[in-house]
């Protein structure tokens, strides 16, 4: 209404008289004024009269006051009224306000008054006296309210409200806020006053610092004002000063707030702030505050900043740590760049002397580097005076600081102008001069001040006097480098060595420079004057480094001849550094160098010495190795002129010397002069002349060498030259074999039948003590002396014929009392010596001496303790009351005796940990079936792999066993457990962060015993890259130590790609496969490993790479020279031999490195083939086949049978032996021959078979030994046949024990029909799996009814029946499935399959008992998926294994055929429960930790009878 009126009256208004405007603004529109906007007042014209009434406070004092405060700001802020230009207005707007009753007018109006500004962007009211009048009219209204306000209510005002109006703010607008308003409204208003900080002049903003200190002194409580609920002092200075702090002092702050410490807000104090806070005592404490304090000083101000704080610190040392004068040091270095061209000399010397002087004091090491920066290129008077400065301060520095202060000046010297304050005179004065008290110049100092150019002028201006005195003070020789440069420039040296007396420390450290000079002297007067006159005081002084080759590799060969007699002849090395060692190793490097041999010149009177060694090496040949000598020995040289000179090899026969370099040094005397007599040489060089030296000699010499070899060198062990000499005798006598002594074993078997029989007897005291018989010649001896009348039929013959013990046969042993055996047995060397014997003669001796009494631990106790492997496996079937466990554990056992009595004897023991690994090799299910969970837990741990002690070899069956006992735990320690049943361990419950340890654990087990049916290499591969991390082939040197044994089974781009330590792992491989043995030499050929270069390559290399040579190719082999492998084949072959490597290996490795090639000859070339080149470990290498054909006599072969068939393995070489054995006994060859024709035995023919006398059970053994190989069926049926032939000889238990189960499989079912129960009883536990089912059920049916008596002991039983079950009837393998025998998978395996098929789910279940999970194991076994599949799916779940395969049910009202019915009466009939700790026996922990288990106290036969009743009802109805 009022607009559209306006609107109407607007065209008048230009006519209206005052008391038109009177009528209608007092009277007519008063009801609408309320309405009035600045709007409203366009429509009015600006031209009217003063006069006129318009609604102002003068002319209308109600119409100001109609008006709302949104109206009133509105009002005041249209720009047309003109109000904020005119104080007038506002001063009638704010009356209005002021004068309303309603005292929230005012509030009102300042909220329409923020809103408004703000919403047009109105940040200044620039009329100053408009703006005084809001906010002066607004205080006087606020000031009787002030005291009631709270903090939010001076919020509001000072923070929103008045923003535009408080840059008026004046000294007496402050004095309206009273000082008892609280802290927290106090600091509302600070705020205020902060957000407009920069509005304020520097006298508002100083008024209100002072409204401020004023107000804060009145509010201190416990030296602190507004505090509380303040967290820091940055908050308490923001929140009470805001940025009006500036204008204060420091000391304010410090006032107000007794806590407050200025370095926690540097940042918000000025420079003149933080120069007090310095200033201020306390304040500054630690290195960390000055580097806060110094970051908000500008560098440019340091210096007027230190104007202040220098002083300060000065006056008030004690105030000041050293901490925080080091850290304002190091700032100033920092930071302050007093090194720069900008600052003048005279400014860096007030800063020297002023403003760092206080703080100088303690000087670190680091900050005399950067105080000598800033007057690095000054003027010398500068640089002169800094280090006096330090030197005044000299005594707070630290000895580290006083050494830097010492370098710099020395750098200032140096350069880049050096010396540049030098003026002349004596330049050691000068130098000594500008150091002061930083230290006295030495040899380094002054030599390192001297340009080079002007070097030797300054060395030269010393006089010898004033030298001698330099050098004679106490540590003035710092460098002998630097020393030796004074006296290479030095122009009287030998002046100075001649007159001048120096200390002796000075002494030691001249003769270094000095001795080159002595070195190069060339003529004899020469030489005599260094070493005799001038030196004579030094060379006690003589070092390591002197004598070395580095410095004596020009000397002349005269003053060298010297120093070697010097230090050879009486030196004292106790007071030197070096040793004759040291010499030795000089020598060597010099006597190589330039021509061979090296100062020996024919033509020359003073070097045409043939004692070359004496002259040149003298006293120290002691440390001589044999590779040196190499270097001094040539066919190319002159050296050879040497050997034989008589000083010479007096000089050799040092014993001291090595032996291998003395054998050497005489083998090379034979070399070049192979007709050298023996009895030339000094009797200690016999113990090393070649053995070849030996066989030119005849008895008479011989016997004279051999009395030399006893006396010098204990005799002869070397079997070489115990051949060639027992082979210069052609006769044997009492005379030959007392001198032969040990050589007597290189006799032939052949000059042993030869000699009188009496003659071995009557020597028999010497032989029988000797060690390194073969077989041939012991058999030999033994037969000779009973020829010549010894009986052997007691226990002292026995022992009377020490090591022949094992030519002894078998029907000696038979004829002697056991009572005899038992008392020999009392004695270590002759168990030692029998243990030699052939297995046969083992067996023998303890048959009889079991054949006295037959109880098993009368047996136990008289058996010794290392033949106890022995024993029949019946005679272990202890009572459980009668085994005595500690006799049974001090013995050693095999693993089939183990398996026997492992039951009885844990049970007797309650710790596990102390049974042998002898004894702990028994575990299995069957013997621990009974026994409890937690001991049967404590036996695996026993098995785990021990410090010092050998591993506990265990077979598959015995692991998976171990496993399905641990399956379902979580070792803390894998090592806890045996590494080999880790291999089995399920991965997946191996957490992530153990998997390395796991693969640690695993790393040393025997990866081949793995099953290639269980594909678990793979995954033991796969799982351990991805734990440890490996991608592709490249396994780290870490990995590779994890993985351990685990690198036997990766293929050859792993080997060729990981680090070099997989060689060091595949050592312990059981064998190696080819693409492994190509890899492996391609690694060892590129020269990368630590065996180095193949050109470097020799016998160590060999050695070093232990058993991988017996692998390796020609590849490899034709990187050595012959004699390096036929050295090296020596040691070798007799340790592969020991270890009884597998023919098949040997041959190979023959094969390998012997790849000769020799050209075609009618005879012999390489050499005739004797009882010396036999006795040669290495031999036959170096021959082909042809050659050796052609250098083997038939007499040397039947002289040296047991020697030839014992070394060669190649099948051509054995064809050639057995061709010229035939030769020599072409009626037929006897039992002595063939009882020691080991391996060459296999390449025989059946026609060479039937030519054999095998007649002996001695001759069947050995013949049947399986390490000399297997046997093809008809040739080891042959062999059998024709021993049995022979009147007397059945397959007893030793015929048994000898032919072995596989060897028995090649006999006719007739043959074995004739096996007693007895003999079968006794023997050792045969394999039969070659077998046909026909012998395998004749042999069961003997070995049943050999250990009826054992049936009683159901676990006994079965371990000595289990070998032969593979022909039991499903009836008796029914019968062993009710006696909880936890059978194994691989007698499982062994079984007829026949009977396999015809078992059901649950008979199986019963039969496996513990060990039923390996079904899950090897269910890939192509016999145990028949079996699967010939089962109902049904049943095959109650297994709980997870197996799959089997046949579906039937449908219900089908076919129930007898596998069913029977599966239904067996699973009604088996209880089950699971594995719970503590009780009587161990149940069975099935496959999948949720199976049934066998075990348990239930009636067997009871539950059997349950069975059987439940199928008969079935039937009948």
């Amino acid at each position: 209404m009022l607009n559209l009126t306006l609107t109407a009256l607007a065209p008048r208004f230009p006519i209206f008289e005052p008391d038109d405007f009177a009528l209608w603004f007092q009277t007519n529109l008063v009801v609408l004024l309320a309405s009035f906007t600045p709007d409203s007042l366009v429509v009015i014209p600006r031209n009217i009269s003063c006069c006129k009434d318009v609604p102002t406070e003068d002319n209308q004092p109600g119409g100001l006051d109609s008006l709302s405060p949104s109206q009133k700001v509105d009002l005041i802020l249209d720009p047309s009224t003109g109000a904020l230009e005119n104080e007038t207005i506002i001063n009638n707007v704010f009356t209005s306000l002021l004068k309303s009753p309603d005292d929230r007018q005012l509030g009102a109006f300042f909220d329409a008054f923020v809103a408004a500004t703000k919403q047009r962007n109105m940040t200044v009211i620039s009329n100053t006296a408009v703006r005084d009048t809001m906010l002066n009219l607004t205080l006087t209204a606020l000031t009787s309210k002030f005291n009631v306000f709270d903090a939010n209510n001076f919020t509001v005002w000072f923070q929103i409200n008045l923003v535009l109006l408080l840059p008026s703010l004046n000294k007496s607008s402050l004095t309206v806020i009273p000082l008892n308003i609280s802290c927290d409204s106090y600091q509302a208003i600070v705020k205020g006053f902060d957000n407009v900080f920069a509005t304020f002049s520097m006298e508002q903003s100083g008024n209100i610092l002072s409204f401020a200190l004023n107000y804060l002194s009145g509010k201190l409580t416990q030296g602190a004002s507004c505090m509380s609920m303040l967290a820091n002092n940055r908050n308490w200075l923001e929140k009470n000063f805001g940025q009006f702090r500036v204008y204060a002092s420091y000391m304010n702050f410090v006032k107000l707030n007794k806590d407050f410490n200025g370095v926690d807000v540097v940042d918000l104090l000025t420079q003149t702030q933080v120069a007090q806070l310095c200033t201020t005592p306390g304040q500054v404490k630690r290195a960390e505050d000055v580097k806060k304090i110094m970051a908000v000083i500008p560098p440019s101000n340091y210096g007027s900043f230190f104007d202040i704080v220098s002083p300060a610190i000065q006056e008030n040392e004690a105030n000041y740590t050293y901490e925080v004068r080091s850290a304002m040091l190091q700032e100033i270095f920092d930071k302050g760049d007093l090194s720069a061209p900008s600052i003048t000399d005279t400014e860096i010397l007030v800063w020297l002397t002023v403003r760092l002087s206080p703080l100088l004091q303690n000087l670190t090491k680091s900050q005399v580097t950067s105080f000598f920066d800033v007057v690095q290129d000054r003027s010398c008077n500068t640089s002169q005076e800094a280090v006096n400065v330090l030197d005044s301060l000299r005594s707070t520095l630290s000895e580290d600081a006083k050494s830097e202060v010492y370098r710099n000046i020395l750098l200032s010297l140096k350069g880049p102008s050096p010396i540049r304050c030098y003026e002349g005179g004596s330049f050691y004065l000068f130098v000594t001069s500008t150091f002061l008290h930083f230290g006295s110049p030495d040899v380094t100092i002054i030599l390192s001040l001297m340009p080079n150019n002007r070097k030797s002028e300054l060395i030269n201006s010393i006089l010898p006097s004033e030298l001698g005195s330099f050098l004679s003070q106490p540590k003035v020789i710092d460098n002998g480098t630097e020393l030796c440069t004074i006296f290479n420039n030095y122009n009287r040296t030998p002046d100075f060595l001649e007159t001048e007396d120096i200390p002796d420390e000075a002494r030691r450290q001249v003769l270094p420079c000095v001795w080159p000079l002595a070195l190069s002297s060339d003529k004899e007067a020469e030489v005599d004057l260094w070493f005799d006159k001038r030196l004579k005081l030094y060379l006690k002084f003589l070092t390591k480094d002197l004598i070395s080759f580095t410095q004596v590799q020009n000397a002349n060969c005269l003053p060298f001849r010297k120093i070697i007699s010097l230090l050879g002849n009486n030196y004292n090395y106790n007071i030197s550094d070096f040793q004759q060692k040291d010499v030795y190793k000089t020598i060597v490097s010099y006597l190589n160098t330039g021509t061979k041999p090296k100062c020996y010149n024919a033509a020359d009177p003073q070097l045409n010495s043939t004692s070359w060694f004496v002259n040149y090496i003298g006293v120290f040949i002691t440390y001589m190795s044999l590779a040196d000598l190499n270097t001094f020995i040539s066919i190319d040289q002159q050296s050879s002129i040497f050997l034989e000179d008589p000083k010479n090899i007096q000089l050799f026969s040092n014993p001291a010397i090595p032996v291998d370099v003395t054998s050497f040094y005489t083998s090379q005397i034979y070399i070049y002069n192979p007709t050298f007599n023996p009895l030339l040489l000094p009797s200690k060089f016999l113990c090393q002349v070649p053995s070849s030296a030996y066989i030119p000699l005849n008895s008479t010499e011989s016997i004279e060498i051999l009395d030399k070899l006893k006396q010098f060198c204990n005799g002869s062990g070397d079997p070489e030259i115990s051949a060639a000499l027992a082979g210069n005798f052609e006769s044997i006598n009492e005379v030959t074999i007392k001198s032969l002594g040990k050589a007597s074993t290189g006799l032939t078997a052949g000059q042993i039948e030869a000699a009188a029989p009496s003659v071995i007897v009557s020597s028999l005291q010497t032989l029988s003590t000797l060690t390194g018989w073969n077989q041939g010649q012991a058999n030999a001896l033994i037969k000779t002396i009973t020829a010549g009348g010894l009986q052997i039929n007691s226990a002292s013959s026995l022992l009377s014929l020490g090591t022949l013990i094992k030519g002894v046969p078998t029907t000696t042993f038979t004829s002697i009392s056991p009572s005899e055996l038992i008392t020999a047995s009392q004695n270590p060397a002759f168990i030692t010596n029998i243990i030699s014997a052939p297995e046969i003669v083992q067996y023998t001796y303890v048959d009889k001496i079991i054949s006295l009494n037959q109880d098993p631990n009368i047996v136990i106790q008289n058996v010794p303790d290392e033949m106890a492997t022995k024993i029949p496996r019946v005679l272990l079937t202890f009572s459980q009351e009668s085994v005595e466990v500690q006799k049974l554990v001090k013995k050693t056992w095999t693993q089939e005796q183990a398996v026997v009595f492992f039951e009885k004897v844990t049970s007797g023991t309650q710790d596990p940990e102390i049974l042998p690994l002898s004894v702990l090799q028994g575990f299995t299910c069957s013997g621990v079936r009974n026994t409890q969970i937690s001991k049967v837990k404590g036996l695996i741990k026993a098995c785990r792999p021990r410090t010092g002690q050998r591993k506990v070899v265990l077979k598959e069956t015995q692991l998976t066993c171990m496993y399905s006992y641990v399956r379902d735990d979580v070792p803390q320690t894998f090592t806890d457990y045996p590494s080999d049943m880790l291999l089995y361990y399920n991965y997946e419950k191996v957490e992530q962060v153990k998997c390395k340890s796991y693969f640690t654990a695993t790393g040393a087990a025997d990866f081949s015993v793995l099953s290639k049916v269980l594909n678990k290499e793979a995954s033991l591969l796969n799982n351990a890259k991805n734990c440890l991390g490996i991608t592709g082939t490249n396994i780290s040197r870490e990995n590779v130590e994890v993985l351990g044994n685990m690198g036997c089974i990766l293929d050859g781009s792993y080997i060729e790609n990981s680090d070099s330590l997989i060689l060091e792992k595949l050592k312990n491989c059981n064998d190696l496969s080819d693409t492994q043995i190509t890899a492996i030499e391609k690694v060892l050929l590129a020269g990368n490993t630590k065996y180095g270069d193949v050109s470097t390559w020799n016998q160590q290399t060999l050695q070093d790479l232990g058993i991988l040579p017996l692998y390796l190719t020609r590849d490899f082999w034709g990187r050595f020279d012959y004699s390096v492998k036929r050295q090296f084949l020596k040691v070798f072959m007799p340790q592969l031999r020991e270890n009884k490597t597998p023919k098949g290996k040997l041959r190979q490795l023959f094969k390998e490195c012997n790849s000769l090639r020799f050209k075609r000859a009618a005879g012999c070339t390489i050499g005739n083939i004797t009882q010396y080149t036999i006795s040669n470990e290495a031999f036959p290498f170096g021959y082909d086949a042809s050659q050796f054909d052609l250098c083997l006599d038939v007499n040397i072969v039947r002289d040296n049978l047991a020697g030839l068939t014992e070394k060669v393995v190649d099948q051509d070489f054995q064809k050639i032996i057995l061709v010229k054995l035939n030769q020599a006994y072409p009626t037929g060859i006897a039992d002595e021959q063939l009882q020691v024709l080991g391996s060459v035995s296999r390449v025989a023919s059946t026609d060479d078979i039937s030519k054999w006398n095998v007649t002996k059970i001695d001759t069947l053994a050995a013949l049947m030994n399986p390490d000399d190989g297997e046997w093809e069926p008809d040739k080891s049926k042959a062999i059998i046949t024709k021993y049995l032939s022979t009147a007397r000889n059945t397959l007893g238990t030793a015929e048994l024990n000898s032919i072995g189960g596989t060897n028995l499989c090649s006999l006719d079912a007739s043959v074995l029909q004739d096996i007693t129960a007895s003999s079968l009883r006794n023997a050792n536990a045969l394999n039969l799996s070659s077998c046909s089912t026909e012998l395998k059920k004749v042999l069961y049916r003997t070995a049943n009814a050999s250990y009826s008596a054992q049936s009683s002991d159901a676990g006994a039983y079965y371990q000595l029946i289990s070998p032969y079950l593979g022909g039991a009837p499903i009836s008796d393998i029914r019968t062993i499935s009710a006696q909880n025998i936890s059978m194994d998978i691989l007698t499982f395996k062994s079984l007829d399959k026949e009977v396999v098929m015809n078992l059901t789910v649950s008979e199986v279940r019963e039969l496996l008992g513990t060990s039923v999970g390996d079904l899950k194991t090897f269910e890939n076994d192509t016999f145990i998926q028949d079996w699967i599949s010939a089962q109902f799916q049904s049943q095959l779940n109650k297994l709980g294994l997870g197996l799959t395969g089997g046949r579906a049910d039937p449908p219900p009202g089908g076919e129930i055929g007898l596998n069913s019915t029977s599966s239904t009466s067996n699973t009604a009939a088996t209880t089950t429960s699971g594995i719970t700790e503590g009780m009587t026996t161990a149940t069975t922990p099935s496959a999948s930790g949720s199976g049934s288990s066998s075990g348990g106290t239930y009636n067997r036969p009871a539950l059997t009878l349950l069975g059987l009743t439940i199928i008969m009802l079935q039937i009948l109805l």
